[in-house]
């Protein structure tokens, strides 16, 4: 079990930020100085894509003051984990260890990041998936740059693909758990396994639909006993 300081945990969920509403000349210059363009072609010759999104859009991201930036068009690179936006036509990534806490909404409500909240995955961005009195759940959005290598004709040819996995963790009673998206497996990670599960079973949940895996998280949490 990974051990995590939780002070520092609940300093990256404060919602008191000082909000950026403009992005004037100054923020543009600040932004162009804690980013770096890089070349939206640099994985034309890998299948797949290494986005969290399937397209561009608005992201709010904060820095390590806490103040918020609002970007048009960006995404989260889970390749490399860290957020990329559009801005005169060019695709800048930014720095990560200059903004902490970022913010895309979607359709099913606004998804919430965090940096270096998970010691195993200290160099990536986690979503906040869920946080209870007892219970705070994130998830890791994994990509890998798979490689095979087949012959044709003679020829050796690497083919190459993007692979992505969603990583799930929770963080019970100051440890850091690994969770796994089986109704049996997450009833077990999370404690309380033989009413958890009934919860699951008599509810028809599937832990791999995110409404479903709140709920659970939800169940799980309020059958802590002090």
């Amino acid at each position: 079990m990974i051990r995590f300081i939780l002070p520092a945990f609940l300093l990256l969920l404060c919602t008191c930020v000082r909000a950026q509403s403009t992005l004037s000349a100054e923020t543009i210059d600040y932004l162009y100085e804690v980013s770096r363009e890089v070349d939206p072609k640099r994985y034309s010759d890998v299948r797949g894509t290494p986005y969290r999104y399937d397209e561009f859009g608005p992201v709010e991201v904060y820095d390590i003051t806490l103040n918020k930036y609002l970007l048009d068009s960006a995404n989260l690179n889970g390749f490399t984990s860290q957020f990329e936006y559009y801005v005169d036509g060019n695709l800048r990534e930014l720095q990560p260890n200059t903004f902490i806490r970022a913010e895309v909404p979607q359709e099913d409500g606004t998804h919430k990041y965090a940096r270096g909240i998970n010691a195993k995955f200290r160099n990536h961005y986690a979503q906040i998936i869920y946080k209870g009195d007892n219970i705070i759940a994130t998830m890791v959005y994994d990509v890998k740059n798979d490689e095979k290598v087949v012959q044709d004709v003679g020829k050796t040819i690497r083919l190459r693909r993007f692979s992505a996995k969603s990583l799930h963790f929770a963080m019970i009673d100051g440890e850091m758990e690994p969770i796994t998206l089986s109704p049996k497996k997450i009833a077990t990670d999370l404690g309380n396994k033989k009413k958890l599960l009934a919860f699951i079973k008599g509810e028809k949940l599937k832990p791999g639909k995110p409404g479903d895996l709140i709920r659970i998280y939800e169940k799980a949490d309020s059958l802590f006993e002090y």
